[in-house]
């Protein structure tokens, strides 16, 4: 079987990593789509391998209880890069936050991931 896409991993972990409510579940997840030496960056925080970036991720999942990230528009790539537009809100509901998120592939899994906010500083 061949790698997975850009465009799949970023799928991938949307759902299975920042949709996944279940912390096994999502560990699970993080194995299979991300490097052990992941590289996560926001704008509040850089984590570095898989148990602080499931950590960030048990973090940013507690800010927002019932909130779901639906992507937005078209994924875009060249080579081993892969962005994809997420928006973050309730079910059905109106959006309360968007972004970009921007990855690096090496051999099959996300080593780097940045997440850009849209908006401004105040945006929550």
């Amino acid at each position: 079987m061949s790698d997975p896409s850009s465009e799949q991993l970023l799928e991938r972990m949307l759902q299975g990593v920042f949709n996944e409510p279940d912390a096994e579940r999502r560990a699970a997840v993080i194995a299979e789509v991300f490097t052990p030496d992941v590289v996560f960056v926001d704008a509040e925080q850089t984590a570095t391998g898989r148990e602080e970036l499931a950590a960030t991720v048990t973090g940013l999942l507690a800010q927002g209880p019932g909130l779901v990230f639906t992507p937005a528009g078209p994924f875009r790539g060249v080579g081993d890069l892969g962005m994809r537009s997420w928006r973050l809100g309730p079910p059905g509901g109106e959006p309360v936050l968007g972004g970009l998120d921007v990855a690096t592939v090496v051999d099959g899994r996300i080593s780097r991931l940045w997440t850009v906010l849209d908006g401004g500083e105040d945006q929550v």
